[in-house]
């Protein structure tokens, strides 16, 4: 078993002891055990698509809060044995899961694997802002050409298509270097793990 899984394994055990008096909680880290390796812990579960759990674990504080929460595509539902069902469909998809809590033991398992996630996350979306960045250029690109190819056909044109060129250059100059800014980034953050 990976030393992700045993974490995981061990927190939500854990959770579980510290848990005693809340059933939705016992439900729902049952569900959970069964297959760990689709649990993600993260900090906010407020826009998560798919399925997310909050879980609010306080011994020595009381927060106003509900033990759990569930949620389906950022949709609430408010009971474990109706996310269950619900979430049946999803059978394979991975679990994000926000756990408040005032257990120091608990906090300092949790923080390295929530940094993961968050860092996973922040490289997800430079990845996908260079995916869109790519089209872009590829879209200047083809204005770039089409306009080069209309100012060789119609040489009357020449000065209004000209102001057509120098946007489409300018445009494609300010996606290169933001590209590049986003690969820099990338490296070091690959660099970093």
């Amino acid at each position: 078993m990976s030393e992700f899984l045993t974490d995981v394994r061990r927190i939500l055990t854990h959770l579980a002891r510290i848990s005693m008096s809340a059933p939705a909680v016992q439900i729902a880290v049952g569900y959970l055990l069964a297959n760990p390796n689709r649990v993600r812990f993260v900090s906010q579960v407020g826009d998560v698509s798919g399925l997310a759990m909050a879980i609010s674990a306080h011994r020595r504080i009381e927060i106003p809060m509900a033990p759990w929460q569930g949620f389906i595509n950022g949709v609430p539902v408010p009971d474990p044995l109706l996310w269950i069902d619900a979430a049946s469909s999803k059978a394979n998809d991975g679990i994000s899961i926000r756990i408040s809590t005032d257990d120091l033991e608990l906090v300092q398992r949790l923080t390295p694997l929530v940094s993961k996630d968050e860092e996973r996350h922040r490289r997800a979306e430079l990845t996908d802002r260079v995916q869109n960045l790519r089209q872009d250029l590829d879209r200047a690109l083809d204005l770039y050409n089409e306009v080069r190819h209309v100012m060789e056909v119609d040489q009357e044109r020449q000065i209004e298509l000209s102001k057509f060129l120098g946007i489409a250059e300018h445009e494609m100059q300010g996606i290169g270097q933001e590209l590049k800014s986003l690969r820099n980034r990338l490296e070091s953050a690959e660099e970093s793990e």
